[in-house]
């Protein structure tokens, strides 16, 4: 069985309204080692850095990951090129969050490039939704830990099992938690 992870975590954040964060890098390269010592998956880090002395990848927790780098690597995940689809696809994301309500509530996972004063939030949760459900993938984990108004913590973590024998039997299951912030 094949699986694949993405595993982000977001600490600078060019946008006068976030500040930068100091938990999300350590947070998500725990995740990442348990996910590969333990889980047996494939992981992908972002931002990705080299350790120049064991030339491993571990999350960075200067560097930066824009919108177009999440989105890109969130389509390898779900939506990969040629014949591979993994079993399972992980996504892990440890960052700001942010909320909009323009007349429709919207969430978002902010990038370090979010310039909230010009309405560009991030990755909109509509688009992740809209990329799970045309995804070939069977199994799809999302696991959100994200600060909102800088006050909570929440976490998500979205289950979908998909291409069952019957087209309406996919289950969706929701955990979301209030947590004291841990950022």
């Amino acid at each position: 069985m094949s699986r694949d992870a993405l595993v982000v975590g977001i600490n600078n954040y060019k946008s006068d309204v976030l500040p930068d964060l100091n938990a999300p890098y350590h947070d998500a390269e725990a995740i990442a080692t348990r996910l590969e010592n333990d889980g047996d998956f494939k992981v992908w880090r972002m931002p990705e850095a080299i350790d120049r002395k064991t030339n491993k990848p571990f999350i960075g927790k200067t560097l930066n990951v824009s919108l177009s780098q999440l989105q890109a690597a969130l389509v390898k995940l779900f939506k990969p090129d040629g014949d591979y689809i993994p079993e399972t696809a992980f996504f892990y994301f440890s960052g700001h969050g942010v909320r909009q309500n323009l007349g429709i509530a919207e969430g978002f996972l902010a990038t370090s490039d979010v310039y909230s004063e010009k309405n560009f939030n991030g990755l909109s949760l509509q688009w992740l939704r809209r990329l799970l459900q045309e995804s070939l993938v069977r199994q799809q984990i999302i696991w959100l830990d994200c600060c909102h108004k800088l006050r909570r913590t929440y976490i998500a973590l979205f289950r979908v099992k998909k291409k069952s024998s019957c087209p309406f039997d996919a289950e969706i299951h929701i955990k979301l938690r209030r947590m004291r912030s841990l950022h």
